[in-house]
């Protein structure tokens, strides 16, 4: 037998002496001795270790960065489903449970859930669920027939399944799932949601699943008691919003079903004891699990009175060789659907929670937080945990790796010092960041620096330093007698020439950096939202979602350098609200290619006067007065009187940085403005 020490005295760099005596129900003193050798440990003990302190959801749970897929978990309960796709690599980004007891359970089982738990997911907008492939929900079974239906239909207007819907927690999948256009779902549910208010339930949720969100569905009715040895009948609908070939033959169904005597303790003392389910050295199930003589007797005459009237209802009395009937929530009260036999000279017995719990097919490291009555309550609504687990092998199988954000890039070894000579990699990432930051926020206690700095692998201070360099080579900066500004080295410069005539380059090359970077250390940026801007990318694929992922990445390097560079302000009229400010080209996007990501040509408009500078109706004198065109001026409307008028002949806010270009102002002047 292997000698169960050296795991002890690995265990004890992490835990306590008394943190392992509790968890082992024994005395700290007793540890010690057996890390001395002073008593042998029981036989027990190595795979006590193994269950009680190395949780393997702990062990299992992907590294960040690492997991094969993102996915939520709605109406969670105590993690059954969660449980069942994290085993296939999957990272859980989002939880939502509303039950105290069930919360507390989850989060005994899983602790970094409640970085990311939700109550009440009616409360929960929709839009800031994190972004996942696949969406998990377990939720209540409720009618779909509501007073707005009926006013609808009482008005004559025409009303489609989603109307039918509304107010009920059904309600919010679908809402997530319109919102977040996961690649996949699966919802479980009881069997008989199909038959459930006289089909309509379950009509309503499939057409709105197929027509209303587009999904491809398939739902099938399984017997958990293929995985565990009870009867328990689960409808399964799994979705994927491409087209698929999923199929329910490829679910693999134990060739051989268990018996309940796989899941009961065996009380020989080959398992540890568990308070307070068992107890002494061979872990005998505790005696308030036997029923009582007056329940027994009430229990065996409730049963002959139903068996006399012919029918069918009474007590489930099972043996090891039994496979169960459904576990049920009010299996608290009195056991009676799952009685085990204790031999003919003794009453029998509940099952205890933690053979409930192997009963779901959990693990018997999952952690029971809560009394014995709402174990059973919990277990009770909790999926067979195997079953979901076959079905969510074959669901992830048919998920589309997601696409990078930006094509992979090798970074070489040595690339990001922490100290000495800067690099090029390190001072690409700087430069493109000073063009997007004003002159007075290039300091070392701004969040974006910090942020910036620990990615590069500096300091705050020395980043900061380091952008007051590049700021040292900027002739717009150096032309207002600044003071203090210098210390730029020959690398600087070269990074400053090399890429301040090329601003595409630089947006896209610090870009494609930065994922990396933020990939290898751990962070997902793989199907993230904020890269892409207001673009679903989960909607194009290949060579076009790269063409729009960089246009997007130029755009917003051309927005934020612009906006840096004026402020935040409005040139004109000295709005603030960056809701309100454009960045607007002074020549089209479209008519130069050379300068579309160039700074000086931008102007920091606020949205209505980049409108009109767009359509000719204002533009720039060579000394960046504005002009307004009397097309404009003549229309004799008192918001142009109010508006546009006062502004004739104003001459706009020099940015500190990155002065409009005067050659690509004439160029506006000429072709674009209607002088009238």
């Amino acid at each position: 037998m292997e000698d169960p020490i050296p795991y002890l005295l690995a265990l004890r760099r992490h835990h306590s002496q008394t943190d392992i005596a509790r968890a082992l129900q024994t005395t700290a003193r007793t540890v010690r001795r057996w890390e001395t050798r002073e008593t042998d440990p029981p036989p027990y003990l190595l795979d006590a270790l193994r269950q009680r302190l190395l949780l393997p959801q702990e062990s299992q749970r992907p590294a960040p960065g690492t997991a094969a897929f993102r996915f939520i978990d709605l109406f969670a309960g105590i993690g059954g489903l969660r449980a069942a796709f994290q085993a296939q690599g999957g990272q859980c980004v989002f939880t939502s449970e509303y039950d105290s007891y069930a919360q507390k359970t989850y989060l005994a089982n899983f602790p970094d859930a409640i970085e990311h738990m939700a109550g009440d997911i009616t409360k929960v907008k929709a839009g800031d669920i994190p972004e996942h492939d696949v969406l998990l929900a377990g939720f209540p079974c409720q009618p779909f027939s509501i007073a707005g239906v009926s006013k609808k239909n009482a008005l004559g207007r025409a009303h489609g399944f989603a109307d039918e819907t509304q107010g009920t927690l059904f309600f919010d999948v679908q809402r997530i799932i319109a919102e977040k256009r996961p690649a996949a779902f699966l919802l479980e549910n009881v069997k008989n949601l199909v038959s459930h208010d006289k089909g309509n339930t379950f009509r309503v949720i499939r057409g709105v699943l197929e027509q209303e969100l587009g999904y491809h569905i398939h739902c099938k009715v399984l017997d958990g008691g293929h995985w565990v040895p009870q009867h328990r009948e689960r409808i399964l609908i799994v979705g994927f919003r491409e087209p698929t070939d999923f199929d329910w033959q490829d679910v693999r169904i134990p060739a051989q079903r268990r018996v309940l005597g796989d899941i009961l303790h065996p009380q020989d003392g080959s398992e540890a004891p568990e308070s307070h389910y068992t107890t002494g050295a061979n872990a005998k199930v505790d005696a308030r699990y036997t029923l009582t003589p007056k329940l027994w007797a009430y229990l065996q005459a409730y049963a002959a009175k139903h068996k006399a009237a012919g029918n069918g209802f009474g007590y489930g009395l099972v043996n090891a060789q039994s496979v169960t009937r459904t576990l049920s929530a009010r299996y608290y009260k009195d056991g009676s659907e799952i009685l085990l036999s204790q031999g003919a000279r003794k009453r029998p017995r509940r099952l205890t929670p933690r053979e409930c719990a192997r009963l779901m097919g959990f693990a018997d490291d999952f952690v029971i937080p809560v009394s014995d009555t709402r174990a059973y309550q919990l277990f009770a609504r909790s999926p067979v945990v195997p079953m979901v687990e076959a079905v969510a092998k074959c669901v992830v199988s048919k998920l589309t790796p997601a696409e990078p954000i930006m094509a992979k890039i090798d970074i070489p070894d040595g690339a990001f010092p922490r100290k000495g000579d800067w690099t090029s990699e390190q001072l690409k990432l700087a430069f493109a960041y000073y063009c997007q930051t004003p002159f007075g926020r290039l300091h070392s206690k701004n969040r974006d620096i910090i942020e910036l700095a620990g990615l590069l692998g500096r300091t705050p201070s020395a980043l900061a330093m380091k952008l007051v360099n590049f700021a040292s080579l900027d002739p717009s900066i150096t032309d207002t007698g600044r003071k203090g500004l210098s210390g730029a080295s020959a690398r600087d410069r070269e990074i400053w020439n090399e890429f301040h005539a090329d601003w595409e380059r630089l947006a896209l090359e610090a870009e494609q950096l930065r994922l990396q970077l933020l990939r290898e250390r751990g962070v997902e940026v793989e199907g993230r939202r904020d890269i892409a801007d207001e673009f679903t990318l989960g909607d194009y694929t290949g060579e076009t979602r790269q063409v729009i992922v960089q246009q997007r990445i130029k755009q917003s390097f051309f927005r934020r350098a612009v906006l840096a560079s004026y402020g935040g302000r409005c040139c004109i009229s000295g709005v603030s609200d960056s809701r309100l400010l454009v960045a607007s080209h002074i020549v089209p996007w479209r008519e130069d290619k050379a300068n579309r990501l160039n700074p000086s040509n931008g102007l920091c408009l606020s949205a209505i006067h980049d409108k009109a500078f767009d359509s000719g109706l204002i533009a720039l004198t060579d000394d960046f007065c504005v002009l307004v065109s009397t097309e404009l001026l003549d229309r004799n409307d008192t918001f142009v009187d109010q508006v546009f008028a006062p502004i004739m002949g104003r001459r706009i806010e020099i940015p500190e940085r990155f002065v409009p270009d005067k050659e690509l102002i004439r160029r506006h002047r000429l072709s674009h403005f209607k002088a009238g």
